[in-house]
């Protein structure tokens, strides 16, 4: 059974939660990163996470549903992007970068809670899966950095 058009959009206004704190969680970090080329990635990812909350929000109003504004409902999140907002004030690369993969972790746990629904309608499903896939790359990606700066100290 297809799940109903409300319980498709709290999904969907859940993830459009995630993004937004992390929205405001890299742009925080790329603000204390020292590193211009780190700076770049972290404003980037910002700017990927607005995108992608935009093609949430549309998804949302083309179906007839308001976006909800602010981060996202789920405090656990919002706490982690808080740390990271904390940590990195006046820390060095090392922790904000790896203050931006406990971030990254829990928004790829927020896109696997939702991936589990297994009656989302398929074009909600795809585009969840497409933003999964690039929230993973850049969990990657954000991994392999804080590795390299746990090598160099």
């Amino acid at each position: 059974m297809t799940m109903s058009n409300d319980q498709v959009n709290d999904k969907l206004q859940y993830l459009l939660g995630t993004l937004r704190d992390g929205e405001k969680g890299f742009n925080e970090a790329a603000e204390h990163a020292k590193d211009a080329s780190l700076k770049q990635l972290l404003r980037a990812r910002s700017s990927q996470r607005a995108e992608m909350a935009s093609a949430i929000e549309t998804h949302l109003m083309q179906g007839g549903e308001k976006p909800k504004s602010g981060g996202s409902v789920g405090a656990a999140l919002h706490r982690t992007w808080i740390n990271v907002r904390d940590a990195v004030t006046g820390k060095d690369d090392s922790s904000v970068v790896a203050e931006t993969v406990r971030g990254e972790d829990a928004a790829v746990k927020n896109y696997q809670d939702v991936l589990k629904e297994t009656d989302l309608p398929g074009d909600v499903r795809s585009l969840v899966e497409s933003q999964y896939a690039q929230i993973q790359s850049s969990d990657a990606e954000l991994n392999a950095l804080k590795r390299q700066h746990e090598a160099k100290s």
